[in-house]
């Protein structure tokens, strides 16, 4: 028998195993994949939120032309578009409070979102989800999403 023989002999055998292997490690992924990942559960149904980089939880609101923000201390304001002005030189919005303030609305690519007043220098922070429940006993412990 010559070499060319027994090499294309191996190539058969090796390639067969590496089927075998990898039906096998399907197999065992495939109930993985099946199972549902729970969607994201909301800690306490408030964001972690930030006034003048203090943390202060809010929950906020998108309503047409704007948005609202509620404070936990009690305290709600809304944001309405600023008519005729739209965005400043830098492309974010701009949105004038009911007290007449004007802000700057900055979304990031988290989808996070910032209002900063540039007349006072007050700034919010708002994260775009909520903070996730601790993890159960047994589970890595990071949000689902």
């Amino acid at each position: 028998m010559s070499i060319r023989c027994r090499r294309e002999d191996l190539k058969s055998w090796a390639g067969g195993a590496w089927l075998a292997l990898l039906l096998a490690v399907m197999a065992g992924v495939a109930p993985a994949l099946a199972q549902k990942v729970p969607p994201q559960i909301p800690r306490d149904g408030w964001k972690d939120c930030e006034y003048n980089d203090k943390p202060l939880a809010c929950v906020d609101a998108q309503i047409p032309g704007g948005l609202t923000i509620r404070w936990k201390d009690g305290q709600s304001m809304t944001y309405r578009q600023v008519s005729g002005k739209g965005k400043d030189p830098s492309g974010s919005d701009l949105l004038r409070d009911r007290l007449g303030g004007i802000w700057r609305r900055e979304l990031y690519v988290q989808g996070n979102m910032s209002l900063t007043n540039d007349a006072n220098g007050n700034r919010i922070f708002v994260p775009l989800r909520f903070p996730c429940k601790p993890p159960l006993q047994g589970e890595v412990g990071y949000c689902r999403y």
